[in-house]
């Protein structure tokens, strides 16, 4: 059941996916390639951890929904588990390889945008 009230995960993506390949590309004009890089990279780890999250949120809910309360208990562990995985990649990115913070945290930022966008734009057309 579609709700026009909230942006779907698949608009969310779409719409990251315009914003972070404008942000690459105004950041290696104008700043550095390296910075786009880090944009780059910080907006892929967003969307990758956002499907994860996604699966995992239609996991939980299958488990609850199916009376599987030990799938669903173990579920809804996997998420904080995502969360100390993702970081800790995150971590070793940095260490390893000396990314360009300032680009990757615009990278990051994409999807904050991107649900901003969608929320809004699902608003107007629940209005309408």
């Amino acid at each position: 059941m579609s709700n026009s009230r909230f942006p779907s995960i698949a608009a969310i993506q779409l719409t990251n996916a315009v914003i972070l390949a404008i942000a690459v590309g105004i950041l290696g004009r104008f700043v550095s390639p390296s910075a786009a890089l880090g944009c780059l990279l910080g907006g892929s780890v967003v969307v990758a951890n956002f499907f994860i999250l996604a699966a995992l949120g239609r996991m939980i809910v299958a488990a609850a929904s199916a009376n599987a309360s030990g799938l669903a208990k173990l579920s809804v562990a996997a998420i904080p588990l995502k969360l100390v995985l993702v970081a800790g990649l995150v971590y070793l990115l940095f260490a390893r390889t000396g990314i360009n913070g300032l680009g990757f945290g615009v990278g990051v930022f994409t999807q904050t945008i991107a649900i901003f966008v969608e929320t809004g734009r699902s608003a107007i057309r629940a209005t309408n």
